[in-house]
């Protein structure tokens, strides 16, 4: 075990948050690093997502019809065969999180429901 210097004010919260949820303070706080880290790489994602198109459309012209993968905010690979490209994505940058996105974009995505709304 290794010993971790915090306040005791913080020790009683993170105690309290703990409880509250039913876990023990290494469950909370291995649940709250887990959280962060997937807030940290939808971020990123998005934030690659938003840079991706603003880019020129000439620039994007030049992958039409294939997929990019977009890594701090670089075209980092790209195919036509978006399989083919997570794949050598997660070979590369393992867990890392990278925008694999079609070269024009995300299209409309239209959901008919059968269901009727009153």
């Amino acid at each position: 075990m290794v010993a971790l210097n915090i306040s005791a004010d913080l020790a009683d919260k993170i105690q309290t948050e703990a409880t509250t949820h039913g876990m023990t303070v290494e469950e909370y706080l291995r649940a709250a690093i887990k959280h962060e880290r997937a807030l940290a790489a939808r971020k990123k994602i998005e934030r690659e997502q938003t840079w991706w198109l603003s880019q020129p459309e000439s620039k994007r012209a030049t992958y039409k019809g294939e997929f990019v993968a977009i890594h701090d905010l670089s075209v980092v690979d790209h195919d036509k065969e978006e399989a083919a490209l997570y794949k050598r994505v997660r070979q590369k940058y393992g867990k890392t999180s990278v925008l694999v996105i079609p070269a024009d974009g995300v299209k409309e995505i239209q959901i008919y429901s059968p269901r009727v709304a009153r």
